[in-house]
């Protein structure tokens, strides 16, 4: 009985090695270890001297996977290490990014206070311009009247010196003459000054007084009197005029040159604005090319990120599936030493020898 087991048991193992050889014929790997078991045979070579082979096969194969496993290691560690640098990057160029964000809307308001007070104080300069402009109208208008009514006296005293003059010249003897040239000159006198009345009403008055032959030279001295008190009182009216139109013109100038100091200091600072709201516009250009230097070091960095974490992938990927192909050969050549050392036999050769592919 137990060898009726024992012949079923070697029976079973041949077939199971007939089956495992002929497997091998399936794979690249499988048919080197047939055709390098096969030239071992042919040549004769005992059992041992082919487990030998074997052997040295598996200590190879094993070499090959820890340099692999070292060489992988140290690869993956570059990649992650690379990968790592580009997150950090990454990391810092965000908080960049979201500081000059932060940062960028509050230069913009500081830059729209600037402008606004910028535009209130040119509305300023422009007002007080406006005003002395306003106020140059008015003394112009002041002086005109000012000029006309000095123009006005001055022509006054000429008649009152010119009639004195043609009555002095006359009191002694004076004649029709004299008082034809005296109507003559007041005639003139009242085609260049129409408007006053009260001057022309009493020199046609004095005119009458003085053709009453009765009292013709002493009407004539006494007109001359009035002249002279006329004139002095003239006199006096053209000072204070004078007085009051200087006044007037002192005050136009105090105004305007307070306005004008005022513009000028305004001057100073519409510059000192103009300067600070030229000096945020470069501020906000500076941001914002920070911020745009910021995202393209971001999705620069992001991309090298990807290619070196694929990289990461891709290295790990194939050495895992070197490592599997590499497991199914050393099990491979486990199973054939296993073979040659526990039930090698001349079935199990002449079977090995007649694979073909």
């Amino acid at each position: 009985m137990k060898l009726i087991v024992l012949i079923v048991l070697v029976g079973v193992a041949l077939a199971r090695d007939e089956y495992f050889f002929a497997q091998l014929r399936d794979s690249e790997f499988g048919k080197t270890i047939i055709q390098t078991l096969q030239v071992q045979l042919l040549q004769e070579h005992p059992a041992d001297t082919v487990v030998h082979l074997l052997k040295q096969m598996k200590d190879d194969l094993l070499n090959e996977q820890r340099a692999e496993d070292e060489d992988v290691q140290g690869s993956l560690q570059s990649c992650q290490t690379a990968s790592e640098a580009a997150a950090a990057v990454i990391t810092v160029a965000k908080e960049r990014k979201a500081t000059a964000e932060d940062r960028l809307p509050l230069l913009q308001q500081e830059q729209n206070d600037k402008k606004q007070q910028l535009f209130d104080k040119q509305g300023e300069e422009q007002r007080n311009l406006d005003r002395i402009s306003v106020l140059q109208e008015a003394r112009n208008v002041q002086r005109g009247e000012y000029e006309q009514r000095r123009d006005e006296l001055v022509g006054l005293i000429s008649a009152l010196q010119e009639a004195k003059q043609i009555l002095s010249q006359g009191i002694t003897s004076l004649k029709k003459s004299s008082f034809a040239e005296l109507k003559s000159h007041h005639q003139n006198f009242l085609k260049y000054y129409p408007h006053k009345k009260g001057f022309h009403t009493m020199v046609n008055m004095l005119l009458e007084v003085l053709q009453d032959e009765g009292t013709q030279e002493s009407a004539a001295q006494k007109v001359v009197k009035i002249i002279d008190t006329l004139v002095d009182s003239i006199f006096q009216v053209q000072k204070e005029e004078m007085k009051a139109d200087d006044g007037r013109e002192l005050d136009f100038q105090t105004q305007k040159e307070r306005l004008l100091l005022a513009n000028r200091r305004l001057e100073g600072s519409i510059a000192d604005l103009n300067a600070r709201y030229e000096v945020l516009g470069q501020k906000i250009l500076e941001v914002r090319n920070d911020i745009a230097t910021q995202d393209a070091v971001i999705f620069n960095k992001q991309t090298e990120k990807g290619d070196w974490d694929q990289t990461c992938n891709d290295t790990e990927k194939a050495h895992r599936q070197q490592t599997d192909s590499r497991n199914a050969q050393l099990e491979i050549i486990v199973e054939c030493i296993d073979i040659f050392e526990t039930r090698f036999d001349m079935e199990t050769k002449s079977y090995i020898q007649r694979i073909r592919f």
